[in-house]
């Protein structure tokens, strides 16, 4: 007979290695399907799951107190993708300060490192898809809001906000990459 959901909460909270092993089995590639929908990263998904449940592993005494551990999940999940989404949009801040303040900077270096990003993040924006290219830069460049996007374009909101998402995704990486191979 299989263990009701509340016993394995009950069991995880009390320290069950093994009951622990069980939801993450039953619950994590959910999970990871679920935060792949959001983001449009199977990796950064699978992180996020994995950061999820080392969390819950940590604070499983809270477990005792969970009427529904899917509830729990899925909510665990989406302030997850809110985090992250946040943490992107002051990445973005700051490469879009960091390019604005070049150009008055002193150092030639700083001015050449700004070039660059900017060449790379360029590129990359001209690298996508027609559609997600036009609805980053009326975003980023002309300062439109989702809803504006969406009624120029004679598309939905959500669409808008996924071609967003994809092409953050995208920029995310080139950034991450630039920074990595530039100051190593």
């Amino acid at each position: 007979m299989e263990k009701t959901e509340v016993h394995i909460l009950t069991e995880i909270a009390a320290g069950n290695i093994q009951a622990f092993e069980q939801l993450f089995f039953r619950y994590q590639p959910k999970l990871v399907c679920f935060l792949t929908g959001l983001t449009h990263d199977s990796e950064l998904s699978r992180d996020m799951a994995q950061e999820m449940f080392l969390s819950i592993w940590k604070d499983r005494e809270k477990l005792a107190q969970v009427e529904s551990i899917s509830a729990y999940l899925y909510q665990m999940a989406r302030y997850k993708v809110y985090d992250y989404f946040d943490h992107l949009a002051v990445i973005e801040q700051y490469a879009h300060e960091y390019l604005e303040n070049a150009s008055e900077a002193e150092s030639e270096e700083e001015q050449l490192f700004a070039r660059e990003l900017q060449t790379m993040i360029q590129a990359a924006v001209q690298q996508m898809p027609p559609q997600r290219q036009l609805v980053y830069r009326m975003s980023r460049e002309e300062g439109l809001s989702n809803d504006e996007i969406a009624l120029r374009l004679h598309i939905s909101k959500r669409t808008v906000e996924n071609h967003l998402t994809a092409a953050l995704a995208i920029l995310r990486k080139v950034v991450y990459l630039w920074l990595l191979f530039t100051f190593r």
